[in-house]
């Protein structure tokens, strides 16, 4: 492939944004670094036509990646980490010290905590007395459907640090927000284990697609 192909495309990616771009261009456009010196449109080509979005490409095993001609071992780790490095990127606008003012705030970092990951996960946000986030843990990760945790796992990341309240989080990869009722059921458990030990349950937020629900604001009762 010509360089100076190369070069175009790069200087319209920086000047103009990957708005413009259709799905295959900016693969391509990602496999240039990735696959040097390799005629990358093809490989792209591939790729979405096979999983049909950039989404469904990272989030595919290595080794069915690997199946298509043109991506090595390499190749194919650099697509799946693409997520988490998106993921890592939108958090860094946060900084080191993270502070909430509102549930608008949790909610938006809560959403980016979530960036590109396909399976449920819970996470815990622990926070001072001043809505500060002291850590931030994944307790537990699960199926594309459902997550399973246990109040003691809570207790077990909340006992003996300077946690105030508490923020839980988990996400429905299918899209949907609202509450399932064992969504709702282990909550309840959950404030009730965190009671035990002095600490409150400020809220419970769940993220679908890019959006997000907060058990407080909707009156799900906990």
């Amino acid at each position: 492939m010509a360089i100076g192909h190369r070069e175009r495309m790069i200087h319209k990616a920086l000047t103009y944004g990957l708005e413009s771009f259709q799905s295959h261009e900016v693969l391509e456009l990602y496999l240039f670094t990735v696959i040097p010196r390799v005629d990358t449109n093809p490989i792209a080509h591939a790729l979405i036509d096979k999983y049909g979005s950039i989404y469904n490409i990272c989030n595919a095993p290595i080794e069915e990646l690997m199946k298509i001609k043109g991506i090595g071992l390499r190749a194919a780790r650099q697509l799946k980490l693409l997520p988490a490095i998106s993921r890592a990127y939108q958090l860094s606008m946060y900084g080191d010290r993270v502070s909430f003012s509102d549930v608008a705030e949790i909610g938006a970092y809560c959403v980016d905590l979530y960036c590109g990951r396909v399976n449920e996960a819970m996470y815990l946000l622990c926070l001072d007395a001043k809505n500060r986030l002291i850590k931030q843990v994944m307790v537990a990760e699960g199926t594309p459907s459902e997550v399973y945790v246990e109040p003691r796992q809570i207790i077990e990341h909340v006992t003996y640090s300077a946690t105030h309240t508490v923020v839980l989080c988990h996400n429905h990869p299918g899209g949907s927000l609202m509450p399932s009722q064992n969504d709702i059921e282990t909550t309840d458990k959950i404030k009730s284990a965190l009671n035990t030990i002095g600490v409150a349950l400020l809220d419970h937020i769940i993220v679908g697609k890019g959006s997000y629900i907060s058990f407080n604001a909707h009156n799900f009762k906990f």
